[in-house]
């Protein structure tokens, strides 16, 4: 009886810590989908140079991005979930755009080790391309999620249509695993497959390192690059996670 009790402490550390696991993307972050137990702030800052050649020399811009994600729980299966992003980048005309989102995760279906979530959100996105789009819309989002025996780590895949007036649509897919090898770090791959309402079509990859305190704040570094396209944009990658115990 002991045996099982420990077994299931384990367990249960193990999804608490995939609770507070975010996307931490090159777009607005978005939460996994499991609900955090309890209210969680992830900010995270990418800074990067563009590098394109031409004919006599080499010409560098530079570029930032920086997003922040808030989650807290009303129960157990449900939470409200923001986020806000920013970019600034040399290349393009308008150098800075955002976007916002505000809405609810509810948990659909948790068997065992595996959790379906579905996230509805109010959205808002700065200097549409297209003049027939309108800055509001909406977002929907599908999670699944499957976290590994004794919480050692996790996949997680999410789904996500967007929509703003005028017609225009977008979407996204987001696929991270991660490993836990021990309480005080954890290692995460991630990729990226944006189709957004404002911009060309990108895949990205990212991997990071997670380091919690001990007051379980996470200090996160990594290195995130562009697959699609002949400019790889190599960016660093700093990151901040805090629950509402710290």
């Amino acid at each position: 009886m002991a045996g099982a009790e420990t077994k299931i402490g384990s367990r249960t550390a193990g999804l608490r810590l995939l609770g507070i696991v975010a996307a931490l993307a090159p777009a607005p972050a978005a939460a996994g989908a499991w609900v955090a137990p309890h209210a969680q702030t992830i900010v995270t800052t990418s800074v990067g140079v563009h590098e394109e050649d031409s004919a006599n020399f080499l010409d560098e811009s530079t570029y930032y991005e920086s997003a922040v994600y808030y989650e807290a729980p009303v129960g157990r299966r449900t939470a409200i979930v923001s986020s806000v992003w920013g970019e600034w980048d040399e290349r393009n005309d308008e150098e800075s755009r955002g976007e916002a989102t505000v809405g609810v995760k509810r948990v659909l279906r948790r068997s065992g080790s595996q959790v379906m979530a579905m996230q509805a959100s109010a959205l808002w996105v700065s200097q549409p391309e297209f003049a027939e789009c309108s800055e509001g819309g909406a977002e929907l989002r599908v999670l699944s999620g499957y976290a590994f025996a004794n919480g050692s780590g996790f996949l997680n895949v999410e789904s996500s249509s967007r929509f703003l007036g005028g017609g225009c649509v977008g979407g996204r897919l987001d696929i991270s695993a991660g490993y836990r090898p021990s309480p005080n770090w954890l290692a995460m791959g991630q990729v990226f497959y944006d189709s957004p309402i404002v911009a060309d079509d990108t895949v990205k990859a990212q991997f990071s390192i997670v380091r919690f305190d001990r007051s379980g704040r996470g200090w996160q570094i990594g290195v995130r690059a562009t697959l699609s396209g002949e400019d790889a944009a190599p960016a660093l990658v700093l990151g901040l996670w805090q629950s509402s115990r710290d």
